[in-house]
């Protein structure tokens, strides 16, 4: 599986237009008159932040932007992160918040409560790239395919009761019952039902999978991908990395000798165990144009899975769970990814090799 280093330019790419205008118009179904509010920090260039609210006036909307600084630490860290007050205010105002610095907070709970839609272009942060990403993902796919193969595999999970992930010699295990299958489509809008599908989303499209409620997972996986965690975004082990669950906590580490250490040493150094329960969120990547970038979660690579760590409170409002379900809350959220694992739903072959499996 290729990785790639994304074309970064100081200068807009022409079609960073077109696939913004995809965005409002497809996905948002942005309304004049709506109120936009466009939260960056210096991660992302001031020419993609200025495409998003340019666009956003040209159809007759209110747009404003709030650049904030970057969170200490990065991407992990930003579910801990303090965000300034005037930016909580302007939210409550929003209809709709393009979010390319923030992530998982309780104010954007907030926000979404108050009657605002989410839109997450760079999976809550931004980045130099994004223009990249969404030109490749997004303009250059058939982004209405990969929503509907979405809905399909999140239906997938939401019929079946147990998931099982095999890895080399070793087994995982999810009980799933009663849990829906989320699409992780990148979409809020349903182009085809006319009708809105999700309050709070992410792009590049398309991640479906589970949310795991805490104290779900037993068995260890070993992970090829990627490892997301302090202080790097991503870093990809020279061998796997296996990491050992009892009922969604993270009991050992090995595997790759650099990687092994530097997670159990973070670990051991942040002081919250809350950090060590997952899997919190469970997701395939089916993007055909997704490709091994910096990018969070690999932009949806097709066949991938991408697990996360720590802190998943903020869905657990906006999602209905089951009784006496909770999501876990912490103050990092870190992620890994197995590159194509094979995925059993029921003791169903649902994916191996990077190629779905479905009915």
């Amino acid at each position: 599986m290729a990785s790639i280093s994304p074309d970064v330019s100081s200068r807009l790419k022409p079609e960073v237009i077109q696939v913004v205008k995809i965005i409002y118009e497809e996905v948002c179904n942005l309304q004049p008159d709506q109120n936009v509010l466009i939260i960056s920090d210096a991660r992302t260039p001031d020419y993609i932040v200025a495409t998003f609210q340019g666009m956003a006036l040209a159809m007759d909307a209110e747009a404003v932007t709030i650049e904030c600084r970057i969170p200490k630490g990065g991407a992990t860290y930003q579910p801990g992160s303090e965000w300034p007050s005037m930016l909580k205010v302007a939210a409550l105002e929003a209809d709709l918040i393009i979010d390319m610095a923030v992530g998982y907070s309780q104010f954007i709970a907030d926000a979404i409560k108050n009657g605002a839609r989410i839109l997450c272009p760079g999976d809550g942060i931004g980045g130099p790239f994004m223009d990249d990403v969404l030109i490749r993902t997004m303009l250059h796919t058939d982004i209405h395919a990969v929503r509907r193969e979405a809905d399909q595999i999140a239906q997938a999970f939401t019929d079946a009761k147990t998931c099982t992930v095999l890895t080399e010699n070793d087994e995982f295990s999810i009980d799933i019952t009663n849990i829906t299958g989320e699409p992780g489509c990148g979409f809020l809008w349903d182009p085809d039902k006319k009708d809105w599908k999700s309050q709070w989303t992410f792009l590049p499209p398309a991640q479906p999978g589970i949310l795991v409620p805490k104290g779900y997972g037993t068995g260890s996986i070993n992970v090829d991908g990627t490892l997301l965690y302090h202080p790097n975004y991503h870093e990809k082990p020279d061998s796997p990395l296996r990491l050992s669950f009892e009922d969604g906590y993270l009991k050992e580490i090995g595997g790759d000798k650099l990687l092994s250490s530097r997670l159990q040493t973070w670990l051991e150094n942040l002081g919250d165990d809350s950090a060590y329960y997952g899997p919190v969120h469970f997701n395939v990547g089916c993007n055909p144009n997704a490709a091994l970038s910096q990018s969070q979660e690999w932009e949806r690579v097709y066949g991938s899975l991408t697990c996360g760590m720590g802190d998943f409170s903020m869905l657990g409002e906006l999602w209905e769970l089951p009784e006496g379900v909770t999501l876990n809350k912490s103050d990092v959220h870190w992620d890994w990814t197995v590159l194509q694992p094979k995925i059993l739903l029921d003791d169903k072959v649902f994916s191996d090799r990077g190629i779905f499996y479905l009915d």
